[in-house]
């Protein structure tokens, strides 16, 4: 994937959404998502919300897609106006990285306690000092709330959520605004995203999250939930939002980047040859196609050169076979085809016998040609 970290803030943008509407990007992204939202508006919530918090510009594309891969699993927005998702920067500490994060919001997790099939309705309210307020629980549960509809509500004293079932069954949870501070203290991101920006939503959020444990949930909400564990913790969530689908279509990503810078790069040079030639530097290196690929489009300018050289190399023994030259023994030393060890003056680098035999004055005792 390219990197963006040293370019100007429109310049990642540009190059951010260029990487999200690539082909085999929107395609997967459209395999996971729900009938109710489309790919196209997904990523231009997704590069709204990117754009609105300049960190995120920083993060790795692997990281950002992979929160916007779990949006479209889950069937959330990452809007912050919405609530149904937040995506929060992250540095990753270990990997000396910054990672995006998915926090699922409010309205996220009463969509997906719905999609249940089990769970009717969700609702939650925040309740402020002058309401009227009073519940019990016990034998036969009670809550009653009616918000003070005359000026100032004063400050919050806590949070509650009512969950009503397909039975015709309820059940409620109340937390007071001490124990929903104290879980936002725990958090790693309390002084920034959407504690700061959306108080009263992560507050009906907490006890959502809270009361959902008692309930018949949906193997999507236990995910929301797991990653919102691991953001308050200040723990990665690459192993959560990547599992080895995801890491399949990642690399899926990768390749076709690849494949489509190397073609860009290299579209004049003779493509039935060069076919060829990534096959023979495939087999000398033991590594895949896309990876010799990978590496040349990193340096083009040498393997152009060394892809003429080895080309004028098999052009010579075609003409000899063809009798349009006098026909010479090949003197192993003189090999065009056989290729070096790494270059020690180009590291990575490597080229054919012939090419280092008449052009570099080091030639001889070339540690490069000692095998």
């Amino acid at each position: 994937m390219a990197e963006v970290k040293n370019l100007p803030a429109k310049s990642k943008a540009n190059t951010l959404r260029a990487f999200f509407n690539q082909p085999a990007v929107k395609q997967q992204l459209q395999m996971a998502l729900p009938k109710h939202l489309t790919v196209d508006r997904l990523l231009r919530v997704a590069m709204t919300s990117i754009q609105r918090n300049p960190k995120l510009l920083e993060c790795t594309q692997e990281s950002l897609l992979a929160c916007v891969m779990t949006c479209a699993q889950l069937g959330l927005e990452p809007d912050q106006f919405l609530g149904q998702a937040y995506l929060v920067p992250f540095k990753n500490t270990r990997k000396n990285a910054m990672e995006c994060q998915l926090i699922p919001g409010y309205r996220g997790y009463i969509a997906l306690a719905r999609r249940s099939g089990e769970v009717q309705t969700v609702s939650s309210q925040v309740v402020y000092e002058k309401d009227h307020f009073d519940f019990v629980y016990g034998i036969e549960d009670k809550l009653e709330h009616r918000p003070n509809l005359n000026g100032d509500r004063g400050k919050p004293i806590g949070a509650y959520a009512i969950f009503k079932y397909k039975d015709g069954g309820y059940s409620f949870d109340f937390m007071p605004e001490a124990e929903i501070m104290k879980i936002r203290e725990r958090s790693k991101s309390k002084d920034d995203g959407p504690w700061v920006t959306d108080t009263d939503e992560m507050r009906k959020k907490t006890v959502i999250k809270r009361h959902a444990k008692l309930a018949p949930m949906s193997i999507e909400f236990q995910k929301a939930s797991a990653l919102e564990d691991r953001a308050y913790s200040g723990e990665s969530q690459m192993d959560i939002l990547q599992d080895k689908d995801d890491q399949a279509i990642d690399a899926e990503i990768v390749n076709t980047e690849v494949t489509e810078k190397f073609a860009e790069t290299f579209n004049a040079l003779d493509q039935p040859t060069l076919g060829k030639y990534l096959e023979v530097c495939a087999a000398h290196f033991k590594k895949s196609v896309d990876e010799i690929k990978a590496g040349a489009v990193e340096k083009p300018d040498d393997f152009k050169k060394a892809f003429t050289t080895w080309k004028a190399a098999q052009d010579k023994k075609a003409q000899a076979v063809n009798g349009k030259k006098e026909e010479t023994k090949a003197d192993p030393e003189e090999d065009l085809s056989v290729l070096s060890g790494d270059c020690p003056n180009s590291p990575g680098t490597q080229y054919m016998k012939g090419h280092c035999k008449s052009s570099c004055k080091e030639f001889e005792g070339c540690p490069a040609w000692k095998n």
